[in-house]
């Protein structure tokens, strides 16, 4: 399983909106700015994000783009999903499975391994991807917006 361009993109360009939760809505000009992300991509990614009810457009002058819950609430799965649609680490794992034997006996490992990445996705939220990231600024140095 890889995940997408687009999953990638989303969980960095929704982190910026975790950093700055609680301020006002963030431009899609400054969330590209801040991780180097391209914007006619983002566009498309962010509107994925909102159907999914994980950010808020905001229109106007001063719009751009909230979290629709609190950072604890969104996790990484949540995230993925809203992107890729449900995860499944191979075509016996989707739903319906399209698996040409009944009786395959590698299925539950191949169940076992999606379960793991799911509880693994779900178990980090975006809070605790901006404490981790405040961490590292602590140690290396730098600063992240």
């Amino acid at each position: 399983m890889k995940l997408s361009q687009a999953a990638e993109l989303a969980v960095r360009g929704i982190q910026v909106l975790a950093q700055r939760h609680g301020d006002k809505p963030v431009p899609l000009d400054v969330i590209c700015d801040a991780r180097d992300l391209p914007k006619q991509y983002l566009v498309k990614i962010f509107a994925l994000l909102a159907r999914a009810d994980l950010v808020t457009p905001v229109r106007g002058k001063h719009g751009g783009y909230l979290l629709s819950r609190e950072p604890e609430d969104i996790t990484l799965l949540n995230i993925v999903e809203a992107i890729e649609g449900p995860i499944a680490v191979n075509r016996c794992q989707e739903t319906p499975p399209k698996c040409d034997q009944d009786e395959c006996p590698i299925r539950p490992v191949w169940s076992e391994i999606q379960e793991l990445v799911r509880e693994k996705l779900a178990a980090v939220t975006l809070a605790d991807a901006a404490k981790c990231r405040m961490f590292l600024a602590k140690v290396d140095g730098k600063t992240f917006i």
